[in-house]
């Protein structure tokens, strides 16, 4: 633990002034080809933008901000999919799962179901880059909520299982809601999804302090957790979570 850890949110006037005097110039880099070349610069505004939607409903209670910037944060990552696939030097890293599912949560978050299922469509299916920069637990959980959003039952099925296994292992402890999340999804089970939501606030609190969300955007607002939310409910599974991580008035 850094013992000179201080939450974001304790300071988040001042990063919110430093980050809107970056985004013009961020801006100008990502429509520079010379300077964008390997998708350096959208990867960096799309960080951007989804700190400042982030920033703007935990300061303003901006829900307009949130859903505006994450979507657009989550489109840059669909542009870098599309760059990639019409053989541009994109760097692999980039599409690859990991920044794929991310992108993904975020959409769904921004409750832009359109925008999900085209990154959905896109991300995957990249094996060797997939097989070098991706983690067995990222691998399992980005292909586990791309069939969940493309509604695939059978890969569903399959890949809900993989999760719920991995899920088991100590490292991962954290996520275990996640997965109770998608059975409930599959068993149309409402109690069962909102006890998983109860299981992803414990983690997420673990994983904010002295986890991958540590020095995040995500130390403020559980954005996987709202992204999830938004997914059952467009599956009819009519959640019901209202707490500071992830506030009802985010859900769609």
């Amino acid at each position: 633990m850094n013992n000179d850890y201080e939450p974001m949110v304790d300071r988040l006037d001042i990063l919110v002034e430093e980050s809107n005097q970056r985004l013009s110039n961020k801006r100008a880099k990502v429509s520079d080809l010379n300077k964008n070349r390997k998708g350096r610069e959208s990867r960096s505004l799309s960080g951007e933008l989804r700190f400042l939607g982030v920033a703007d409903y935990v300061l303003h209670h901006d829900i307009s901000s949130f859903k505006a910037n994450l979507s657009e944060s989550a489109a840059l990552q669909i542009s870098l999919y599309e760059r990639f696939d019409r053989d541009e030097p994109i760097s692999p890293s980039f599409v690859s799962i990991l920044p794929g599912y991310k992108a993904l949560f975020t959409a769904l978050a921004a409750g832009n179901r359109e925008l999900a299922h085209q990154l959905a469509t896109l991300m995957g299916g990249r094996d060797e880059i997939e097989k070098e920069y991706d983690h067995p637990f990222d691998y399992t959980l980005g292909y586990t909520l791309k069939s969940f959003v493309l509604d695939d039952a059978q890969a569903m099925r399959e890949w809900s299982k993989r999760f719920s296994a991995i899920c088991q292992e100590p490292d991962n402890a954290n996520f275990r809601g996640y997965a109770q999340v998608f059975e409930a999804i599959l068993d149309k089970d409402v109690v069962k999804a909102n006890e998983g939501f109860q299981s992803i606030l414990e983690g997420h609190k673990k994983e904010a302090r002295t986890g991958v969300f540590e020095l995040t955007p995500d130390e403020m607002l559980c954005v996987w957790g709202i992204g999830l939310g938004n997914l059952c409910r467009a599956r009819n599974l009519n959640v019901c979570i209202d707490d500071p991580l992830i506030p009802g008035d985010l859900l769609v």
